[in-house]
């Protein structure tokens, strides 16, 4: 190659290569990123489903509105329908038309039921809260369990003139200050509590505080019983004898009488013991050992009460049905 030309391609190649290693004039050097600590998230706990906040008024959006899915919950041992609505902030009637519940107490383990998505409309106007009925809570007692958790015991009584149902009782424990320890709900024991009539109720706190300064026992629902309903109250217990067996059990036996003009099934057996304060020493909830009980028919039945602390002073057994169909 011609030495001029040689030179000439030369010094092409090396102006090339200082364009690629020299900054641009007048161009400061980039500074160096400086790293940015990320904010520390606290995180944050859920609130418990009994005291969600209620969700304010929403502004008026375009963005679309989002059907919220419904919850599928497996009833776990021990479940109510009660104790599954405070956890999901729902009424158990809405829980038991999303899932056709004819009856609450026949729950079974392993059983999945849909837990319906609140129900939220900004547009409706509130409604009012209809009086609750007149209903008496007496006869309050606690007793301590050996494997530590506590019961509430107690009965309610209906002073009115309708038979009531579904009547659910809220026990809150609070110290000196008034501030709540714990809380707990449950249904009487009885389905219908009658004019004039007491039934009894038990709330269990699994995990109690060690001590509490005072309690407060409500009653916070009760419904007039629908014109439909099959309950069938022509039943009555008599010779009634009760003994202590062993330490804590107390054996109540009797007979009841269908002196009613109509069958009786699913026939149910609540036994309740006082002591001399006329406080609930135990109840215990039964179902009879016969299948049917033809009207006018008697039949003996036989339970056992555990009483871990107190003396027997005196004792019932109420019954309750429904009308066979």
């Amino acid at each position: 190659m011609p030495r001029p030309v040689y030179w000439f391609l030369l010094s092409l190649i090396l102006a090339g290569c200082g364009r690629l290693a020299t900054p641009i004039s007048g161009a400061s050097p980039a500074a160096p990123a400086t790293p940015v600590e990320a904010a520390s998230a606290t995180p944050t706990l859920p609130p418990r489903a009994t005291s969600t906040p209620r969700p304010a008024t929403p502004i008026a959006t375009a963005t679309p509105t989002v059907t919220p899915t419904p919850i599928i919950y497996v009833i776990q041992a021990g479940d109510t329908l009660l104790n599954i609505a405070i956890q999901f902030d729902r009424t158990t009637e809405e829980i038991q038309t999303a899932n056709g519940i004819a009856d609450p107490r026949f729950l079974q383990i392993g059983q999945e039921i849909i837990i319906p998505p609140p129900k939220i409309s900004p547009e409706d106007t509130p409604t009012p809260t209809p009086t609750p009925p007149v209903l008496i809570v007496k006869a309050i007692n606690f007793q301590q369990t050996r494997q530590g958790t506590l019961w509430c015991l107690g009965e309610v009584s209906n002073p009115g003139s309708v038979p009531l149902a579904e009547v659910v009782i809220e026990a809150s424990l609070l110290d000196g200050a008034g501030l709540v320890l714990a809380r707990g709900a449950a249904y009487t024991q009885l389905d219908v509590i009658q004019p004039d009539q007491a039934a009894p109720f038990a709330i269990l706190f699994d995990s109690p505080p060690s001590s509490f300064a005072q309690y407060q026992v409500v009653v916070v629902s009760g419904v007039p019983i629908s014109d439909q309903a099959r309950y069938y109250f022509d039943l009555e217990t008599f010779d009634l004898h009760g003994s202590p067996e062993g330490l804590a059990t107390y054996r109540l036996s009797g007979q009841l009488r269908n002196y009613g003009s109509s069958d009786a099934e699913s026939i149910r057996l609540v036994a309740v013991a006082y002591d001399a304060d006329n406080r609930v020493l135990a109840q215990r909830q039964a179902e009879l050992a016969v299948t049917l009980l033809k009207a006018g028919a008697i039949t003996p039945f036989e339970l056992d009460l555990t009483i871990p602390k107190g003396v027997v002073d005196h004792y019932q057994v109420l019954a309750q049905a429904l009308k066979v169909q």
